[in-house]
């Protein structure tokens, strides 16, 4: 069987794993130059491509998907940007979501990635609120389940009259256990992977033991790190994260989405 799955994240890079362990001959087509670009630095997300490769996975990355062609009620092709064409038995979308902000822009609203929200979870109209998939919250838009229902708990607090309520954001940490013919590939991630000029990185390779280890420091404080293989150390890595950010937004003014 001919399978492409389209998107490069983690669903994506789930979903391709799981069926070339199963003998389907997988394309990966990713639109980003990389895979799980929004989580990993180059570095994990190049030994991410490796290991899919070792399972038979053909990576495509910076294509563009413009049509699915089926013939006689199934897909028979997936059409890229280019013109090149991906024969395929079977289609798995796994692209994630984009907001569609033109709404909330032909209505004045302050829109960046997404609809721009302040930690009451107001748009630059205090009377509008937004969250979910189309909101940016701190200049993230996250388009998960999780942080789609911490913003919810918070708006219902706060319009139920708890003015303590705010959203200050979601600490996730993303965590993947790929499993193979020989050793699983483990990976985590939380905060931000890439440094910013002047911020301290801490980095170890270990080609023999294949595992990876990045962090990141700014002003004296963890922002972000990326492990792959033997993730001991994660869980107090990421609580020392989740702390140290929650310490820093409760000594920042709220940011104001609206004047």
């Amino acid at each position: 069987m001919r399978v492409v799955v389209i998107g490069g994240g983690l669903l994506g890079v789930s979903a391709a794993r799981a069926l070339a362990v199963r003998g389907a001959r997988v394309v990966l087509a990713q639109q980003a130059g990389r895979i799980m670009e929004r989580r990993l630095d180059p570095a994990a997300s190049a030994l991410v491509e490796r290991y899919l490769t070792g399972l038979g996975v053909e990576v495509h990355t910076e294509c563009r998907v413009r049509d699915v062609r089926c013939a006689g009620g199934a897909v028979r092709s997936v059409e890229l940007a280019d013109g090149y064409a991906l024969g395929a038995d079977l289609v798995v979308l796994a692209c994630g979501v984009h907001p569609r902000t033109g709404l909330a822009r032909a209505a004045g609203l302050e829109v960046g990635r997404g609809v721009v929200v302040d930690d009451e979870l107001r748009t630059s109209d205090p009377s509008i609120h937004a969250i979910g998939d189309c909101a940016e919250h701190a200049g993230t838009v996250y388009g998960l389940a999780t942080p789609a229902l911490e913003q919810a708990e918070a708006l219902a607090a706060l319009l139920a009259g708890d003015l303590n309520s705010h959203y200050t954001g979601t600490r996730s940490l993303t965590r993947l256990t790929l499993t193979g013919p020989d050793s699983p590939f483990d990976l985590a991630a939380f905060g931000e992977t890439e440094a910013l000029p002047g911020d301290d990185v801490v980095q170890l390779t270990d080609a023999t033991r294949g595992t990876y280890r990045k962090v990141v420091v700014r002003e004296d404080r963890l922002v972000g790190g990326v492990l792959v293989g033997e993730l001991g150390t994660v869980g107090a890595l990421a609580r020392a994260w989740e702390e140290q950010s929650r310490s820093l937004r409760r000594r920042a003014p709220a940011p104001s989405a609206h004047p």
